[in-house]
């Protein structure tokens, strides 16, 4: 009488496995990668719409007095919340305003390296530094 040995596999060998893990590890490194760069997109283009939302302030400050204000806190009233607009990781938005009321720059540092419209933030007396590909984002007097 002949016996022949039945051999079931019952489970996944070591190579399978290591496999399995090192996929789903790549996979989770490109998704995290993805999701990293979303998020950065997102607080960039928060800032744009900040300092838009703060050149539009001033414009009404403008239209109402004739002059840009001395100070920022002069614009809270322009804004339902009653306070400027902060950076979406806590800083303050970068704000220069002229003596005598006659030019503003406002700027915001971009997360992404060469996105901006600007080289440098603004100086003391309201110019802004615009250079294509910078990593500012800024505006400036439009009177």
């Amino acid at each position: 009488m002949s016996t022949t040995k039945i051999v079931s596999k019952l489970g996944f060998t070591l190579i399978e496995l290591m496999v399995v893990v090192s996929i789903i590890g790549v996979l989770m490194a490109a998704g995290i990668l993805a999701f990293s760069n979303a998020q950065q997109n997102a607080r960039d283009a928060k800032r744009r719409a900040d300092v838009d939302a703060l050149s539009k302030a001033l414009e009404q400050y403008y239209g109402n007095n004739a002059a840009y204000p001395a100070s920022a806190s002069s614009l809270t009233t322009f804004f339902p919340s009653g306070s400027l607009p902060t950076d979406p990781q806590g800083s303050n938005y970068d704000i220069k305003l002229a003596a005598g009321g006659t030019a503003y720059c406002v700027c915001a540092t971009l997360e992404k390296p060469g996105r901006g419209n600007a080289s440098a933030v603004g100086n003391s007396s309201g110019v802004c530094s615009y250079a294509a590909g910078g990593n500012y984002f800024c505006a400036s007097q439009r009177q």
